[in-house]
């Protein structure tokens, strides 16, 4: 069985003092791993492990991963749209685009991925992708759908949604305003809602300013 080295694990080695960690064909490195090695000075290594634990050294411990652990891992991952981020390399564009040196940007909407929004509650069915945003773009845009789902937020920016399928609704101060489809709403900083669909409403947001690349829209 192979060993699955991420850059959590370098991180609790040289917490813990070790400065080298012996590999060999059976380990895998991420290459997040080995980046975050170089940052804090840890050595990987094909040679005897020496005194090292087994643990520190990632040598004795490589037959106890079960390969089918290592694939429920990269399924949750995975689902969450986190193995990017864990590989620290893009698998696939989440949409394609026609870009300027001057800064202008085409985005094929009909090429847009969804991903998972997280809101605070499992299971919700509410997804986003911003397509526009820093450090290209004083403001940020894209898209969201919400299934058949609500949740509460407060605004950290001004917000701006266009309708393009379903219907919005926006609750606050017990009172609820329903945005169709072609209808356009405005959000203030700072107001705290629940938001939420009937059916599956889906819209194009626009926050001002922008909020950094990797952001929830709260």
């Amino acid at each position: 069985m192979k060993k699955l080295i991420c850059a959590a694990d370098v991180e609790e080695w040289v917490a813990s003092g070790q400065k080298r960690c012996c590999i060999d064909s059976n380990t895998i490195v991420t290459p997040a791993a080995r980046d975050r090695a170089i940052e804090l000075g840890l050595e990987f290594t094909n040679e005897p492990c020496g005194t090292m634990s087994s643990e520190a050294a990632g040598c004795e411990t490589q037959n106890d991963l079960d390969m089918n652990a290592i694939f429920k891992f990269f399924k949750i991952l995975s689902e969450k749209g986190l193995v990017e981020k864990l590989l620290g390399t893009t698998l696939e564009p989440p949409y394609q685009a026609e870009t300027d040196p001057t800064g202008l940007k085409l985005v094929r909407g009909r090429t847009v991925k969804m991903e998972a929004y997280e809101t605070g509650t499992y299971g919700s069915k509410v997804y986003r992708q911003e397509v526009i945003g820093k450090p290209d773009c004083s403001m940020s845009a894209g898209f969201l759908t919400v299934d058949h789902d609500s949740f509460e937020q407060e605004t950290a920016h001004e917000e701006t949604y266009i309708v393009l399928e379903g219907s919005l609704d926006v609750t606050l101060n017990k009172r609820t305003f329903t945005a169709h489809e072609g209808d356009v709403l405005f959000i203030p900083k700072g107001v705290k809602a629940t938001k939420g669909s009937t059916d599956c409403a889906r819209m194009f947001y626009m926050t001002f300013p922008a909020g950094d690349p990797d952001r929830k829209l709260q």
